[in-house]
């Protein structure tokens, strides 16, 4: 059996580690206010919260800073080269006519109103959105009978350039709030009606999407590298209505840049020199947020174990097992961050699997995901 063992930098754990301060496991914006928690977003430096009928500027800790009244319903929002976007609707959302659709901006020091743009393509309602480089992207209702959900793009002056058209299935009021983080964009929707609350995630070129359950149907917002997700609720005395952030580790495949500035696993490339006969394939299970290699071993792999002794988890890839790029990517995150090491295991010789087309893009991507994380190739 050929070894290919992918080991992590060793300098970063000498020179490159920081101290970090733990990160706050809930920022609570101060103050109640007009309507629920819409949205969420930061410039690094501050938070923005959209609530029905106020805009509302915090410091990291969540201190009141500046408060705005305006028109309902505000829905989730976005900070760009220090002003606040906002996807507003004046009109009736979820129907196939009388919506009425706007972006309605805020400086984002004083929050003095900078502006109002119509957005008459959206005919259901205006209710999430984000920005990438110079274009934003802006989503919102959806009637019952539609079987797609709809993503505007619009230049930085909100000049219409095309609809990006989602296969997801009707989700529930559309989509609610929307970021774009790490390449993809983050699209949170609510619960309802056999439809589960969460988020779809969707590569930058809109050519596929993946569904979580749980939460982002109120915002989603990352700092240093960690995310949060938006709360909505009431005061427990005075019922009013309250926002708050609360930390939601590995979140749709957080960006582990962060913690791997000091951590990381390794990941191991092994050539069986024969089929897949007597193989267990381990597979990925979706716990909370994130999905997680089952350790589940032949005796052909049972040997396998990293320095300190340790079951090695294994997946088996090959045309007789089941597996997605996308998860398999995400083992490689979830080794790194809980500095593990992950086995991949490829059928027959290094020389047959460059020949295969199919296994060898799987290798590539594999390779490539642990060069983005900081972990180096040696062969």
């Amino acid at each position: 059996m050929i070894r290919i063992l992918f080991s992590v930098l060793a300098a970063a754990a000498a020179t490159g580690c920081r101290t970090a301060v733990p990160p706050a496991e809930k920022i609570v914006c101060g103050g109640e206010y007009g309507g629920h928690l819409q949205g969420v977003a930061t410039d690094g430096t501050h938070i923005y919260w959209s609530f029905t009928r106020q805009i509302v500027k915090t410091d990291l800790t969540g201190k009141t800073l500046a408060v705005r009244d305006a028109p309902s319903h505000q829905g989730d929002l976005c900070v760009k080269d220090g002003t606040v976007y906002v996807a507003v609707n004046r009109g009736r959302f979820n129907h196939e006519d009388g919506a009425v659709s706007e972006v309605m901006a805020y400086d984002a020091g004083s929050l003095e109103p900078a502006g109002v743009w119509a957005l008459p393509e959206m005919v259901h309602g205006a209710g999430g959105m984000t920005w990438r480089g110079e274009r934003f992207f802006v989503a919102g209702g959806l009637p019952a009978t539609h079987e797609c959900n709809y993503i505007y793009e619009y230049t930085a002056d909100f000049e219409f350039v095309k609809r990006h058209d989602l296969p997801t299935g009707f989700t529930l009021m559309g989509i609610q709030t929307a970021a774009y983080e790490d390449g993809r964009f983050l699209f949170g929707i609510y619960g309802g009606k056999g439809n589960p609350a969460g988020v779809i995630e969707v590569d930058g070129d809109f050519s596929r999407y993946v569904r979580y359950t749980g939460a982002g149907s109120v915002g989603m917002l990352r700092l240093d590298g960690m995310y949060y997700l938006g709360v909505a609720g009431r005061d427990p005395e005075t019922r009013g209505n309250i926002g708050y952030l609360r930390r939601a580790p590995g979140f749709c495949g957080e960006n582990l840049r962060y913690n791997l500035r000091c951590r990381g696993g390794a990941v191991r490339i092994f050539y069986s020199g024969r089929d897949k006969t007597g193989w267990t394939d381990s597979g990925y299970a979706l716990v909370g947020n994130g999905y997680r290699p089952l350790t589940q071993f032949s005796k052909v792999f049972r040997h396998l174990s990293d320095a300190a002794g340790h079951p090695v988890p294994a997946v088996c890839i090959g045309t007789g097992h089941r597996y997605s790029v996308p998860d398999l990517l995400r083992g490689v995150h979830r080794a790194a961050e809980e500095n593990e090491s992950l086995a991949f295991c490829f059928p027959g010789t290094p020389e047959s699997v460059a020949a295969d087309r199919e296994l060898s893009a799987v290798l590539a991507a594999i390779r490539n995901e642990a060069i983005s994380l900081g972990v180096s190739v040696v062969e």
